[in-house]
């Protein structure tokens, strides 16, 4: 054992690199490794919460309605079948009404059912607790959630359940060909790196381990953008359901249950705006945005961007105030950016401003070539602590006065992003309490 020993030792001495190359035989395929399972066990718990979100959100408008029509069998099926018809991915349907201390299904997806007793732990922990249970299973390999909700007569008694599974087989096919694809390039690396020590060409592949550590970026980033974009077309149909379900049977609707669809509505409309905004991320780290500049009149399109909050502003008791005045100044930017950008830190302001009032503020600095849009509020104010990390993805300002507004978390990292591509820069200085000024700086047209 000794001779090899030294034998190892002193080819090692003689030939130093090869150190380098055993490193790289650990280190990036841990690398790769820890990357792909991280993002891909990270995908998969988003994947499952927003689809168990999705499932409450169906259960919920499902009981809404099912209160009011369950003594009419006949369009409770419709309804059932035609949702199901149009979201293959909810495979079961059931209205469970209660008959003495047994239950029987009222109607379902699959008609052969209506009539017949059910009991399970889930349905009876459902009924006894008054509450709504999600709780995920597998079935020959197959997961789902299912979704046990009470729902109340109009009289606030307690009238059936309703029980939902939905199929999570798309997303863990997508996941599954994900992990296979990244296995497989992981396994090429691991290839390369024994390569390298085999041929003493580390330095000759480095290019080589980069540009596949690229296309696995790259993979992760349009499995991301594609996966919120199949999350669109649901959600489309959640809002759409609850808007013509609301019209259909308005006049049926307590104040309680009107303050269901109102929840139902803000957390459809805060999922869809999360979706668009990690869209938005994706085609910025991709370079999938036009940013080719116009010269525009910076007065006109913000006097245009202002009008449109003002009625927001008013139904929060509070002034809009900007003041259009004649300059010769243009600005070099994109329009459409331009507007987003404005657009998100007038929002911003009204949404952490509960009274006062928000001023929109401009300069040109013609020595520095520079035009100084300001956005001064005197709102609630950004903490010191929180001010080093305002424009990091997802990062949100967490206090007792913030708890309760919505938010992604991505607004002010897309606006920075999107202000530096166009050749300026968004400042800002805040005191807890007092208010905000933001500074949006952009390139003066010459």
């Amino acid at each position: 054992m000794i001779p090899y020993f030294k034998k190892g030792f002193n080819f090692i001495k003689e030939n130093p690199k090869i150190l380098y190359s055993l490193l790289l035989i650990v280190l990036i395929p841990l690398a790769l490794f820890y990357n792909t399972f991280f993002t891909i066990s990270s995908f998969q718990k988003y994947i499952d919460y927003e689809l168990q979100t999705k499932a409450l959100i169906a259960e919920s408008i499902f009981a809404i309605f099912a209160s009011d029509i369950f003594k009419n069998p006949e369009i409770l099926q419709e309804k059932i079948e035609k949702i199901t018809n149009e979201n293959p991915e909810i495979i079961k349907i059931q209205v469970i009404l209660p008959e003495g201390e047994k239950f029987k299904i009222s109607a379902s997806k699959n008609s052969q059912e209506i009539g017949k007793e059910i009991s399970t732990t889930l349905i009876n922990l459902a009924w006894f607790q008054n509450l709504a249970i999600a709780n995920l299973t597998a079935e020959n390999g197959e997961r789902f959630w299912n979704v046990v909700k009470p729902f109340s007569d109009p009289e606030g008694r307690k009238a059936g359940l309703v029980n939902i599974s939905m199929s999570l087989k798309g997303p863990d096919l997508l996941v599954l060909r994900v992990v296979r694809n990244s296995y497989i390039i992981l396994l090429f690396a691991i290839l390369l790196s024994l390569f390298l020590v085999i041929h003493h060409t580390r330095l000759f592949k480095y290019p080589i381990l980069f540009k596949r550590l690229q296309e696995i970026d790259k993979m992760k980033d349009e499995f991301i953008r594609m996966a919120t974009h199949e999350l669109q077309s649901p959600i489309v149909n959640i809002k759409s359901y609850i808007s013509a379900l609301e019209e259909e049977i308005s006049n049926f609707l307590n104040e309680t249950q009107k303050e269901y669809f109102s929840r139902i509505q803000i957390s459809a409309k805060n999922l869809s705006d999360l979706i668009s905004d990690i869209l938005e991320v994706s085609r910025i780290e991709q370079k999938r945005l036009d940013f080719t500049p116009q010269k525009i009149s910076p007065q006109k399109a913000i006097s245009e961007i202002v009008k449109e909050f003002e009625m927001k502003a008013r139904a929060k008791n509070f002034q809009l105030l900007f003041e259009e005045k004649e300059e010769p100044y243009l600005i070099s930017v994109n329009p459409h950016r331009f507007k987003q950008v404005l657009t998100n830190l007038i929002e911003n302001a009204i949404k952490y401003t509960k009274e006062g009032k928000i001023e929109i503020l401009t300069t040109a600095d013609q020595e520095k070539n520079k035009y100084f849009i300001v956005i001064r509020d005197t709102g609630l104010g950004i903490p010191a602590a929180s001010q080093k990390r305002l424009f990091e993805k997802f990062y949100r300002v967490k206090t007792k006065e913030t708890a309760d507004i919505p938010g992604t978390g991505l607004g002010l990292w897309i606006s920075r992003q999107i202000c530096q591509k166009m050749g300026g820069e968004i400042l800002f200085e805040s005191m807890e309490g007092v208010g905000s000024k933001f500074f949006l700086v952009l390139p003066l047209s010459r």
